[in-house]
């Protein structure tokens, strides 16, 4: 699927939004920004032609058309058209390296603490041309446009928010809509699962009956995603688990195991120190947040 990969900070930002209903015999005029203007339909049929190339945009369908790229009408309506349209911009140097071609929903696990005084790096994907859910969409776009009808620095702030909601569900469109939908879904299941279930010994049968696919599939599956084996997922959980009960509390080490699901007291300290080159006490000394 042909997305716009945007890398945030810093995160696209809406600066109009407005609705038509155009009447049949109407054609989109020539233009020329340099921003981002996305279009969705929610009636009938738009047609637009960017810098030679046509699209036929339907009802529950979304085009984004690129800054600096000549765009202009190259049929008029035929019936009665709704449209949506919104103008956002994107500070980035190379704006060329937006447009990709994308085949892999991969998605790695940050390294993180509850201690980083910096905000993590982050991935906005939303289709240049494709199907959208309008249910999903819709009452986000009536909300922006009642904040952008009466606009304050207050309700500004608050049209962004929805705008960056806006944008998450047109990126989730995208996965859905993509070959790798079943797969990507079924490894935030097994995420989820594994999340859930820290404290209980780990059992691949329960979660092949929990979750109806074979365990194999599965790990497959979340493997695709996040790089990780189902029990090299389950760690990683564990261990961010005991680095904030070792940051946060004062719970003796063999009790924030169990806590973890890692009731063995070596192999606990084992497994925190092969991840983190440090000892559990070495870490709570080294980031206890309170004396």
């Amino acid at each position: 699927m042909l997305v716009l990969e945007f890398q945030a900070p810093p995160s696209p930002l809406l600066a109009a939004i407005g609705y038509g209903l155009w009447q049949p015999g109407v054609m989109h005029a020539k233009r020329r920004f340099e921003v981002f203007d996305l279009l969705i339909c929610t009636k009938g049929a738009l047609y637009m032609e960017e810098e030679g190339c046509s699209y036929e945009i339907l009802a529950g369908m979304v085009l984004v058309l690129e800054p600096g790229k000549t765009h202009r009408g190259y049929r008029p309506t035929e019936v009665e058209t709704e449209v949506y349209w919104i103008h956002f911009e994107y500070s980035q140097p190379d704006m060329h390296t937006l447009l990709t071609e994308k085949t892999s929903w991969q998605q790695p696990l940050l390294k993180r603490t509850d201690q980083d005084i910096a905000a993590p790096p982050s991935t906005v994907r939303i289709p240049k041309f494709a199907a959208v859910d309008l249910r999903s969409v819709v009452p986000l776009l009536e909300r922006m446009i009642q904040l952008h009808q009466v606009l304050t620095r207050q309700r500004a702030f608050e049209l962004q928010v929805l705008f960056g909601e806006f944008l998450l569900v047109l990126q989730k469109g995208t996965i859905r809509n993509s070959p790798q939908a079943r797969s990507y879904s079924l490894s935030e299941k097994v995420a989820v699962y594994l999340e859930s279930r820290l404290e209980e010994p780990f059992d691949s049968e329960q979660m092949e009956r929990e979750l109806h696919y074979h365990f194999d599939y599965l790990a497959r599956c979340l493997k695709q995603y996040t790089g990780m084996s189902p029990m090299q997922y389950r760690h990683h959980l564990q261990i961010e688990r005991a680095k904030r009960l070792l940051a946060h509390s004062e719970l003796p080490l063999k009790e924030i195991g169990a806590l973890c699901g890692l009731a063995d007291n070596t192999y606990f300290t084992r497994l925190f120190k092969r991840q983190t080159a440090l000892t559990p006490g070495e870490y709570r000394k080294q980031n206890q947040v309170f004396l």
